[in-house]
């Protein structure tokens, strides 16, 4: 009798099958894996959220120096995918939101049109020719040709001094280390006037890196020399921080939005590209003006 209780309470005691020695165990592994595969999904999603995110910042052209050269790319994705394994996974993507919501404003309404049409600056011409007009330069590609922008600046200018508006071309110059070789923009700029048939009216500045620089070189160049009162060419979004820091230097300026030949424009049309382009100069010159004004480049 006292035999069959004790086996009774063995029966109760011990466990009914041997699987549920190793449940626990199983269910801890089950959990690793599943953890394992979140992390893995997260890292994947983070990385290609910091893609999306550089790409629309770079349309925006708000990207700059590294950051918008093939590193920039690769420090995006890293610094999404770092992103999509913690807790800052929600505000990547609410940044992508964000600029994804830009975008499709952008993109399909009026916005840019308006931009457009309010921001540019352009001066009457005075009943004289001025002394020189300058064309920026946009910068200058890996062969030593100038870029789309610089080139419609450029005989923009060039046009201003055929229409007997300004008497002197006025270049400024920039210089950019590619692999293997620093390439200047002096020497196009010298082919295109050259076609132009007269050289003898072309002056060139030092090596500048911004419009801060162009200002600050064209006053070293042409302030000595008595030309007080210029025209400067720019891109049309452009012209109102440029002809500014100009001003702000001591020249008495007439503002030229270039004929652009780029999509936008000082009239762009109703479809993506343009629209993105002149919306995203926008912003660019909007925090390149509040730099400028905080650095006390900009007439007060």
């Amino acid at each position: 009798m006292l035999c069959a209780e004790r086996c009774r309470a063995h029966d109760l005691t011990a466990p009914r099958h041997l699987d549920d020695l190793t449940t626990p165990r199983a269910a801890t592994s089950a959990d690793a894996k599943r953890s394992q595969r979140s992390l893995l999904a997260g890292v994947a999603l983070g990385a290609t959220a910091g893609i999306a995110l550089w790409c629309i910042l770079f349309s925006f052209q708000l990207v700059a120096g590294v950051v918008a050269d093939t590193w920039g790319v690769l420090i995006f994705a890293i610094g999404g995918a770092i992103a999509g394994a913690t807790r800052l996974r929600l505000a990547l993507m609410g940044s992508l939101v964000g600029a994804a919501a830009i975008v499709l404003v952008a993109t399909l309404s009026p916005i840019s049109s308006l931009l457009a049409h309010h921001w540019l600056r352009e001066d009457s011409f005075p009943g004289q020719p001025v002394s020189a007009v300058v064309a920026l330069s946009g910068g200058v590609n890996p062969d030593g040709t100038m870029t789309s922008g610089a080139l419609d600046n450029l005989l923009s200018a060039i046009e201003l001094v055929h229409d007997g508006k300004a008497r002197t071309v006025v270049t400024t110059t920039v210089e950019r280390e590619f692999p293997g070789a620093k390439v200047s923009s002096t020497s196009d700029q010298l082919r295109l006037i050259s076609l132009a048939g007269d050289t003898a009216r072309w002056l060139r500045t030092g090596p500048t890196g911004s419009t801060r620089d162009e200002a600050v070189e064209s006053a070293r160049l042409l302030l000595p020399r008595k030309m007080r009162d210029i025209a400067v060419v720019a891109n049309p979004m452009h012209t109102r921080r440029a002809c500014a820091t100009f001003e702000a230097v001591g020249f008495s300026v007439t503002c030229v939005p270039a004929l652009s030949r780029l999509p936008g424009g000082r009239s762009p049309a109703p479809w993506p590209e343009d629209r993105l382009r002149v919306f995203g100069e926008w912003i660019y010159e909007l925090a390149g003006t509040l730099k400028y004004r905080a650095a006390g480049w900009l007439p007060r």
